[in-house]
């Protein structure tokens, strides 16, 4: 069975000594999948406004090159958010680092709120929504940005190729803590798939208030019930998933969907 382990943290400062510590602690446990939330590789976004292109890429290239090394010295793969650096502007992407892998995924919908627009500041463009996925010592897995769990399009093709784990990094704030809970229990159970979501903590000052990343980490199995969570402090949640085909089997969703649309 494979072990995942979710780290939740705040922005990493560009030592890779405190991120070392952890994933020598989750290889001694099993874990061979590592978890971080958004905006802990990258400082937060309205944070990364203010700063210059030149101090962007330089956190973002250094974190790369630690995470490539750091997997390769515990063979283990690690799922991180990242700001890529381009030439007319930024990318908000999702790294899969391996000791010989690394691939992205680029967000697909990004919030376009007055107060929160990252729509407008990075330059990810989507032609046609494609899910994200990927085979884990024998699980299936999708990866979804925090934003994007709120659109059916992505959950139609989770059930349509029965995934069995939704990993989705976030950095939920405000009072959201309840809502987050309601909205991935919901979507566990109707579309049979266990859902990790890794939240990030620490505080960020913007203009006109604070932001406070809560954490909240927590595990949800395909019967839709919340397994194990952690605090609102820096910790670490090792879970050991399971395949969905029991949930699938009981509630049999797809099948039903799936006739109705011969009829």
């Amino acid at each position: 069975m494979s072990k995942i382990a979710a780290l939740q943290f705040p922005t990493l400062a560009l030592s890779e000594s405190r991120l070392d510590y952890y994933l020598q602690i989750c290889k001694e446990s099993g874990a061979n999948l590592v978890v971080l939330g958004e905006y802990v590789i990258n400082t937060f976004f309205l944070e990364l406004i203010t700063l210059p292109k030149s101090m962007i890429k330089e956190q973002s290239e250094t974190k790369k090159q630690s995470l490539m090394r750091l997997a390769k010295k515990y063979e283990l793969e690690i799922i991180a958010p990242f700001v890529s650096v381009e030439a007319k502007g930024y990318k908000k992407l999702c790294l899969r680092v391996g000791p010989d892998i690394l691939k992205s995924y680029e967000q697909q919908i990004l919030m376009p709120y007055e107060h929160w627009n990252e729509e407008k500041f990075f330059s990810n463009k989507t032609k046609q929504i494609k899910l994200y996925h990927f085979t884990h010592a024998g699980l299936k897995c999708a990866l979804l940005f925090g934003f994007e769990a709120h659109f059916d399009i992505f959950w139609q093709e989770i059930m349509a190729k029965k995934i069995d784990l939704v990993i989705i990094p976030t950095a939920s704030t405000y009072s959201s803590k309840q809502r987050w809970e309601e909205l991935l229990k919901t979507r566990a159970f109707l579309n049979s798939t266990s859902i990790l979501r890794v939240n990030r903590i620490g505080k960020q000052k913007t203009q006109d208030e604070e932001c406070n990343f809560y954490g909240d980490t927590f595990f949800i199995d395909a019967f839709g019930e919340l397994k194990e969570r952690l605090g609102s402090e820096e910790e670490m949640l090792i879970i050991e998933p399971e395949k969905a085909i029991e949930a699938r089997k009981l509630w049999a969703f797809d099948k039903i969907l799936s006739q109705i649309a011969k009829e």
